[in-house]
């Protein structure tokens, strides 16, 4: 009965309410290309054809369609011209001085056409860094395609593997849109690479791929048509080695040119400007100081861009030194600068006459600055270096010996526990971590993740990436093994003959530092010995001591900041990396430190 009732009574329950779905939040790049497309679409239609943007945009790999890109050119130009007009009315009703307001009123009126250059020019930009990427991974991904391959692995596997590598940057952005293409649109995969490849900016890439489709279409031999292909590729790029060799000799030669011979130049004309100020009105301390810490290092900065621009980029990057820049170089600097400029006395010294001590104190003051910024990052890279040192020779011989272990009908893993006693240098460490993981039952890519955890070297994680995915999909055959040691050795030849070309050019900057610092100062000696000799005659009127002594200041000053800048382009192209260059800059202030101290010894007007 009880139940009966419980049964019968109505349970109330609150109205279901219905469920909605939370609205998006409109961001400001769709709001900015619905204005765009709004009140710029018949605009930006006759810019999309007569800049070609469709073009453009496809080589470039830009996923826009080119109506919108051209409407947003045209927005983001309207935009800018109306706040140009604004701040320019702004600037022209304020106070400030008349040279600085037309100066000001001429850079905001040009600013929409800087907006409207860089946006045209944008696509064109990321259409050069598409070819030179793709170009550069270029032959590590032939050799990988022709590993896998004659693996037995399919196309579409090896796309779809290549799209989640992480030791390709560019290759995997071209994989990731033939993947698209395949699973997204339904292509196929012969299809889907051709659509890729027919519009590549990279005349390399284009005619490799589409040579392999053309070879499956028509029954060729695919293993052979790579391996041709494979080597020419690795030919090609050994003679493009020497191309940028040459490009960075000359761009060495340039920057010597600058910051050696007409800094020479020019030290000596601002010292005799100083000395005889009557000679004309520019040339003085002041332009002296301009020219030493403005216009040098900008020169500097604008070398290392065009270096880096020009130099074959890897996709592993190496953020420890900068790392170390930041966390310890910085603050340290901060904290060194001031405390040994009052150590050394240069703030009291600087109130009285300057003298030899007072230059010294002062150059020390800023050596020691440089050296407790560039040390910590130096010492970073050094134990990086130090580590990865012989690594891409050791792994291309140890291929070698594992094809000829494998070649005895071992298994590729059993092959690679025989070879773990063998001396490989620095791989040896490596080998030994995989044979001991191979031997407790885990898998190679397993084994290789654990090895490999730390190394940053791209031919070491490269070579042995090829090597996992050849026994994991292809069973590692002793042909395929066979195949990836002379790609090895390959890639090893180029990167040793990028390095070899590039070695020469390292003392330029060690030459040119020492010779600045030293020229510089002894000119400003002799000039002043002469002039104190024909003072003293009567013909001329002699400098006073002090003035020179404040030239020879700012010379010692700028030779060590500028010795510290070339340090850097040092560093970047020996090793083509900015962080070597805190090493080379260490040395090159040490080295400039001492020169000065030395030459300033025989500077009379100083020392007495």
């Amino acid at each position: 009965m009880v139940l009966s009732r419980i049964k019968k009574r109505r349970i109330r329950r609150p109205p279901a309410r219905a469920y909605r779905k939370p609205a998006r939040r409109i961001t400001l790049t769709e709001l900015f290309d619905f204005i765009a497309m709004q009140y710029f679409s018949n605009i930006g239609s006759r810019i999309a054809g007569t800049f070609e943007l469709e073009r453009a945009l496809k080589e470039a790999g830009l996923l826009i369609h080119h109506s919108l890109y051209a409407a947003r050119v045209a927005a983001a130009t309207f935009i800018t011209l109306i706040l140009s007009f604004y701040f320019s009315i702004l600037i022209a009703l304020s106070g400030i001085g008349l040279l600085f307001k037309v100066l000001i009123i001429i850079l905001l009126l040009l600013s929409p056409l800087g907006v409207l250059g860089y946006m045209l020019s944008y696509p064109a930009i990321k259409r050069g860094q598409r070819k030179d990427g793709t170009e550069t991974e270029l032959p590590f991904f032939a050799a990988y395609l022709t590993t896998m391959v004659r693996s037995g692995v399919p196309i579409s596997n090896v796309i779809e593997r290549v799209a989640r590598l992480k030791i390709f940057d560019a290759i995997r952005r071209e994989a990731l849109l033939i993947s698209r293409n395949i699973n997204l649109f339904g292509k196929d995969p012969l299809e889907a690479i051709e659509d890729v490849a027919i519009s590549h900016p990279s005349f390399r890439f284009r005619d490799f791929m589409l040579g392999y489709t053309t070879t499956v279409k028509t029954g060729g031999d695919v293993a052979h048509y790579l391996e041709i292909r494979t080597q020419d590729i690795f030919q090609a790029r050994l003679s493009e080695i020497k191309i940028i060799a040459e490009r960075m000799s000359m761009f060495t030669e340039i920057y010597v040119t600058i910051a050696v011979i007409m800094t020479i130049v020019f030290y000596v004309f601002f010292t005799i400007s100083s000395i005889f100020p009557a000679a004309g009105g520019f040339g003085g301390p002041a332009q002296l100081s301009l020219f030493s810490f403005v216009i040098l290092p900008m020169l500097t900065l604008i070398m290392l861009y065009l270096i880096h621009a020009y130099q074959p980029k890897t996709p592993i990057k190496l953020v420890a030194p900068y790392r170390v820049l930041v966390l310890i170089g910085i603050p340290l600097m901060i904290t060194l600068g001031p405390l040994t400029f009052m150590a050394t006395g240069a703030g009291d010294a600087l109130r009285g006459k300057i003298n030899y001590d007072t230059i010294v104190a002062f150059s020390l003051s800023l050596s020691i600055a440089l050296l407790s910024l560039s040390i910590p990052p130096a010492v970073s890279y050094w134990i990086f270096k130090r580590m990865h040192k012989g690594l891409a020779e050791a792994t291309a011989s140890f291929l070698r010996d594992l094809t000829e272990i494998r070649k005895t009908g071992l298994s590729p893993e059993r092959s690679i526990i025989a070879l773990a006693d063998r001396e490989y240098g620095p791989l040896s460490r490596i080998v030994a971590k995989v044979a001991t993981a191979l031997t407790i039952g885990l898998n190679i890519e397993q084994a290789l993740r654990g090895a490999l955890r730390g190394y940053k070297d791209w031919l070491l994680l490269a070579n042995m990436r090829f090597l996992a995915d050849s026994i994991e999909l292809g069973g590692g055959s002793p042909e395929t093994l066979d195949a990836l040691a002379r790609y090895a050795h390959n890639l090893t030849e180029i990167d040793k003959e990028m390095r070899k070309r590039l070695r020469t050019y390292i003392m330029m900057p060690y030459m040119g530092a020492i010779l600045v610092a030293a020229s510089s100062i002894l000119v400003l000696g002799f000039t002043s010995e002469t002039v104190a000799t024909v003072g003293g005659g009567g013909g001329v009127a002699s400098v006073s001591p002090e003035e020179m002594a404040r030239v020879a200041l700012l010379l010692s000053l700028g030779a060590i900041l500028n010795s510290w800048f070339m340090g850097l382009v040092a560093g970047k192209i020996q090793d083509q990396t900015l962080a070597a260059g805190f090493i080379h800059s260490t040395i090159l202030v040490l080295v400039t430190l001492v020169t000065i101290i030395v030459t300033l010894r025989n500077i009379g007007f100083l020392t007495s």
